[in-house]
C-alpha cells in the first residue's frame, strides 16, 4: 500500500486543513479530488487512493472542515464555519482545486465526492464545472422531501438560538438517521446501513474519528447543500457536456435505496446535461467503496477516468 504524504492547506479565511496525496505517478494520466463524506476523515480512503496511483492517477484528498485531522486542529468536530458554512466548504473544494490546477497544469483534473461529499461536489460542479474534466458522484442523496428539508432547517435554527451553532445536535442526527438501520432488522451495530462488510462496519465504530454527532451549524449548512442541489435553476448552470457517473448501493438507505439517486439523473438530463451515467451495485449498501466486492466499483470509476482522460 502506497504511503500518503500530509500536507497543510491554508484557506482564504486563513483556516488550515490538512490534506493527503499519493506521489505522483510514473506517466501520469490525471489527478483526482476526493470529498469525504459526513462524520468521518479522509484517511479511510487510503485503498482507493493506492487504487488510482496504481493506475497512474495522483490522489489527493482533504480533511473537511470539523472532520479529521482538520477538525481536531480547529476544536470545532461537525462544524463547518459561522455564516454559510456550506459556501465555505464548496470554497475550499475550490481552493484546493486551483491549487492542484497550477501544481499539474498539464492533467485533467477530475473531482470523486462520496455521502456529504457527494452534495458538495455536486455544488462544486454547479457553481465551477471549469475546474473539473469530470465528477463521480457516490451514495448521493436529495436529502429529505422540500416540506422536510424546510421543517428541518427550522429545527436547525431553533437549536442554534438555544444552544449554539457549534452544539451537537442529536435531535437532527435522529431525524436524518433514525430510519436508515429499521431496514436491516434484526440489527448487530446502530451502523449497519453503512455497508454489507460487517469489517467495515466494525472498522468505523472503533474508528475515534468516525460516528460523532455533528452540530446544529453543520445541518443548517447541509439543509441549504441539499437544497441548492436539488433546484433547475442552479442545474442548469453545468455545462451540457459536462461528464458525469453517479453510483450507489441499491440497499443504500441514504439515497432511497436507488429511487434519490435514480430521480438527480433524470432531473439532470430533463435539464439538458447530456452526458450522465448510473450504475446501481445489487446487494451493497452505503459505503460502496468499502464493501466486499468494492473491486467492481472501482473498476468502473476508472474506466470513468480513462475514458475522459483521453478526451482531454
Amino acid at each position: 500500500m502506497i504511503d500518503l504524504t500530509t500536507n497543510g492547506f491554508y484557506a482564504s479565511d486563513e483556516a488550515k486543513l490538512t490534506y493527503y496525496e499519493t506521489p505522483c505517478p510514473a506517466e501520469p494520466k490525471g489527478v483526482v479530488l476526493i470529498v469525504h463524506g459526513m462524520a468521518e476523515h479522509a484517511r479511510r480512503y487510503l485503498e482507493f487512493m493506492d487504487f488510482l496511483y496504481q493506475h497512474h492517477y495522483l490522489a489527493v484528498i482533504h480533511d473537511q472542515r470539523g472532520h479529521g485531522q482538520t477538525g481536531k486542529d480547529s476544536g470545532d468536530p461537525g462544524f463547518f464555519a459561522s455564516g454559510n458554512g456550506w459556501a465555505r466548504v464548496v470554497s475550499d473544494v475550490k481552493e484546493i482545486s486551483g491549487m492542484l490546477k497550477d501544481t499539474y497544469p498539464n492533467l485533467p483534473l477530475f473531482i470523486i465526492g462520496h455521502s456529504m461529499g457527494s452534495v458538495v461536489t455536486r455544488t462544486a460542479v454547479i457553481d465551477y464545472s471549469e475546474l473539473y474534466q469530470g465528477a463521480v458522484i457516490i451514495g448521493t442523496t436529495v436529502g429529505i422531501s422540500n416540506f422536510m428539508r424546510k421543517a428541518a432547517s427550522l429545527i436547525a435554527r431553533r437549536e442554534i438560538r438555544k444552544k449554539g451553532e457549534k452544539t451537537p445536535s442529536k435531535l437532527l442526527s435522529n431525524l436524518s438517521f433514525s430510519s436508515y438501520n429499521k431496514k436491516f432488522k434484526p440489527n448487530r451495530t446502530e451502523y449497519d446501513w453503512i455497508s454489507m462488510s460487517k469489517t467495515n462496519v466494525d472498522a468505523y465504530i472503533q474508528d475515534t474519528l468516525c460516528g460523532f454527532t455533528c452540530s446544529a451549524g453543520f445541518y443548517r449548512d447541509l439543509f441549504y447543500g441539499l437544497d441548492y442541489t436539488t433546484k433547475d435553476a442552479n442545474l442548469k448552470k453545468i455545462p451540457h457536456d459536462f461528464p458525469m457517473l453517479f453510483l450507489a448501493g441499491r440497499d443504500d438507505p441514504v439515497g432511497g435505496m436507488g429511487k434519490e439517486v435514480t430521480q438527480i439523473t433524470q432531473q439532470l438530463k430533463k435539464v439538458g446535461i447530456l452526458d450522465v451515467d448510473l450504475i446501481l451495485y445489487p446487494l451493497m449498501r452505503h459505503e460502496i467503496l468499502n464493501e466486499d466486492k468494492r473491486d467492481l466499483v472501482y473498476a468502473d470509476v476508472l474506466r470513468f477516468l480513462t475514458t475522459h482522460s483521453l478526451s482531454e
